[in-house]
């Protein structure tokens, strides 16, 4: 690959992952300065953020899978945080059941997904630690409320809990690749 070519391709993970910082700190305030943690809000507030990470991942597949293989993984993540989006939006007063079914089904096939992406060799770059971090602790969030009883308090908490640690992590690596096009 052409120094060219793999600077703009750099670019371009750096700007996506820009943007899911963005998009998962926005998460993170709504839900930390409101003072409803219902059911209803944390589908409204799942679901909008589910169908902005999707759209924003759909939108970065060139730039941050080289293989078919890769970007069939990330156009998957895509499309099903799309329809994980909608579903939560289309079912906004479904109540508790549906709030923890899409939240947990999400973040453990999003998660395990997101690893994958961040493990392929074909697609390896200075941003495959960054999605083995973050689908992993994506994940352990699906696999905390899969054991956990339900409680609206606590997931729409923790997915906001979930959305300060991943805005961080998220940020901090898109400033670590500007710094990493800097030196090249």
């Amino acid at each position: 690959m052409s120094t060219a070519t793999s600077a703009r391709r750099r670019d371009g993970v750096r700007i996506v992952t820009a943007a899911r910082a963005v998009a998962a700190a926005v998460l993170a305030v709504v839900i930390t300065f409101s003072q409803d943690h219902s059911p209803t809000f944390g589908l409204l507030v799942f679901g909008v953020f589910q169908i902005v990470q999707g759209a924003i991942v759909g939108i970065g597949l060139r730039a941050a899978a080289r293989s078919r293989a890769g970007r069939l993984i990330l156009l998957a993540r895509a499309a099903i945080g799309v329809l994980l989006g909608t579903a939560a939006l289309a079912l906004p007063y479904a109540g508790l059941g549906t709030l923890v079914l899409l939240v947990t089904a999400g973040s453990l096939v999003l998660g395990v997904l997101e690893v994958l992406s961040g493990l392929r060799r074909e697609d390896a770059g200075p941003w495959s630690r960054d999605a083995v971090a973050v689908g992993g602790l994506t994940a352990v969030v699906g696999l905390l409320l899969s054991v956990l009883p339900p409680d609206a308090v606590f997931l729409v908490g923790l997915l906001g809990a979930w959305g300060a640690v991943v805005a961080v992590y998220l940020g901090i690596a898109a400033v670590s690749l500007l710094g990493e096009r800097s030196r090249s």
